[in-house]
């Protein structure tokens, strides 16, 4: 019998529980719930105490498994909490719970499923505002607040901030109010004491009883410990601190933010809260401001929730990029290989569960309600639509690939329905099956043009299908590889294609873009056939109609002759 040293006996038995925890290729990762798993991820570090044990490892994707290691290594450096452990450090005077570390042991995900990269900074103002909520408001965070605190407030080398907006949607009940009151009360004191001049914060909502409830509950606090001044008016509520600092609470109007110059927004439950709320009323306060930041706390929300949808469609190009963006955005949600009405799926969606402010047996009653669309949304924190959908959930993402698709096939553009960005899905026939990818995503009709000569140039066959809008705007080179396409080949080829997608002849790449705007299209029936309905889904799917369209060209010879100019709407 060899002897073996400990270092070779730890590789040893991390080797052999690494293949029974990724079960022969067949796990799942156990973060993401979504790609497969091909590395075996430590719960507990090695280095901090952690063993590889096959207690301690779970199955992850290689993109999970490097967003933990970073992770990690960031909030190693600032001495804060990770994994559910705390690193006891002058720096961070906040410690968890018995009952948060005990929970953290139990039961529930409090890491996002979905989420930005973020930790690229040196420091953050998570421990700040930690601290701030257990001296001040006597109440600890949970580990799911504090990092995404961590990663919304994470700051450069010159103090500034590395996200100006952010979105966190999470289910209902599980803290994101005590979030929002511990960010607007570090805001007014710790935040202007650093910024050394007053700083104004508005918070809003759809209703003002919403950020009434918010003020009734902080206002005494502050008054208390600060001195702070209170207008009590409803509608009309303000704190005045005696460093100047201010905070109003208002409705979410398009006048919300008319005449403040505003440091800090908040806007609660913002699935309820309109474009021009947002776009006309309440960013454009900021401008002159130095250094301000824009928070959107909701739970998932329906159709008619337009301003949230387009805010995460942008959170989900940034995750498919791999970039680092202005927007921080973290969705708890489960992913749709999960039965939502399941504990499974629930654990994603809440991670108060791992805190122990929420009990499954509270979730499983309310999942007993007789409207299962408001549990679905507010409890499980997952979008929902007047229609059905096209496809059921799970089906598409079954069809997953890691193979790169070849150059050419048939690259297929539309713009929004305000043309306030434009997405490009290519399609290529691969042996029989067809694959489908992003392309790409544009803010102007001229980087349109720059990327699809990119695209021209890594393959010459490449054929265009462009919408009538976009007809005036191609330049010559592209004239002879475009068709145009509308809703009437939506209508002639919608069911081609869903039936391309259900017998599995149809494979991507798992582009949370391309996955959502799937995923959520609503069908409408018109002149014997179906079409995917942009004004009946429940949110932007300029990507899905480009997919049919590439996907019915590419999976069939190149059309000859001049093309047809077809009109239609979009």
């Amino acid at each position: 019998m060899t002897n073996l040293n400990s270092q070779q006996r730890n590789k040893a038995e991390f080797k052999h529980n690494r293949a029974k925890v990724l079960d022969n290729g067949n796990a799942i990762c156990h973060w993401c719930g979504i790609h497969q798993a091909t590395e075996a991820d430590h719960l507990l570090p090695t280095d901090a105490g952690g063993t590889n044990a096959i207690d301690n490892l779970v199955p992850a994707c290689k993109p999970c498994n490097s967003r933990r290691g970073q992770q990690y290594g960031i909030a190693k450096k600032r001495q804060t909490v990770f994994y559910g452990q705390v690193t006891e450090s002058p720096q961070v005077p906040f410690t968890l719970s018995e009952a948060n570390q005990q929970g953290l042991e139990l039961t529930g995900r409090y890491l996002p499923r979905l989420e930005t990269i973020s930790h690229v900074g040196n420091e953050s103002r998570a421990a700040d505002i930690g601290e701030f909520a257990q001296r001040v408001l006597g109440m600890p965070l949970m580990p799911w607040q504090l990092h995404c605190l961590d990663g919304l407030t994470a700051v450069d080398d010159q103090g500034k901030w590395l996200h100006r907006v952010g979105l966190i949607s999470v289910a209902r009940q599980n803290g994101k109010s005590l979030l929002s009151s511990a960010l607007i009360g570090h805001w007014l004191t710790k935040e202007t004491e650093l910024r050394g001049e007053p700083q104004t914060v508005i918070s809003v909502s759809h209703k003002v009883d919403l950020t009434t409830a918010q003020f009734n509950y902080l206002a005494p606090i502050l008054e208390a410990h600060y001195g702070a001044k209170a207008i009590w008016a409803y509608g009309r509520q303000k704190i005045t601190m005696p460093s100047g600092s201010v905070w109003h609470i208002r409705a979410a109007t398009p006048a919300a933010g008319h005449g403040y110059s505003t440091d800090l927004i908040i806007a609660d439950e913002a699935w309820q809260i309109s474009e021009a709320a947002i776009d006309d009323g309440l960013l454009p306060s900021q401008r002159a401001r130095k250094n301000p930041l824009c928070l959107m706390v909701s739970t998932a929300g329906t159709q008619e929730s337009k301003a949230l949808l387009r805010w995460r469609d942008q959170g989900l190009r940034a995750i498919d990029a791999a970039k680092q963006t202005s927007l921080y955005f973290a969705e708890f949600s489960p992913p749709p290989t999960v039965d939502p009405m399941t504990p499974a799926a629930w654990e994603y969606a809440n991670p108060a569960l791992a805190g122990g402010l929420i009990d499954l047996d509270v979730i499983e009653g309310e999942a007993l309600g007789p409207n299962r669309s408001a549990f679905l949304r507010a409890s499980v924190n997952l979008w929902q639509a007047v229609s059905t959908g096209w496809l059921e959930p799970g089906v598409f993402e079954a069809l997953r690939t890691d193979d790169e698709p070849p150059p050419g096939g048939v690259l297929a553009i539309e713009s929004s329905t305000d043309d306030s960005r434009y997405t490009g899905v290519r399609a290529v026939q691969v042996g029989n099956k067809t694959h489908v990818t992003i392309a790409f995503t544009a803010d102007s009709i001229a980087e349109v043009w720059r990327l699809v000569q990119a695209e021209v140039d890594r393959d010459q066959t490449l054929r265009l299908a462009i919408i009538p809008a976009l007809e005036v705007h191609c330049p010559p080179a592209f004239e002879r590889r475009r068709t145009i396409v509308g809703y009437r080949e939506l209508l002639k080829w919608t069911a081609a294609v869903r039936a391309m997608i259900v017998e599995q002849r149809l494979q991507h790449n798992g582009e949370l873009l391309l996955q959502q705007h799937v995923e959520r299209a609503v069908l409408i029936k018109h002149q014997g056939s179906v079409a995917l309905s942009s004004s009946r889904s429940p949110g932007p799917i300029e990507a899905a109609r480009c997919m049919v369209w590439a996907a019915a060209m590419a999976s069939r010879p190149a059309a000859t002759g001049k093309p047809v100019l077809v009109i239609g709407n979009a």
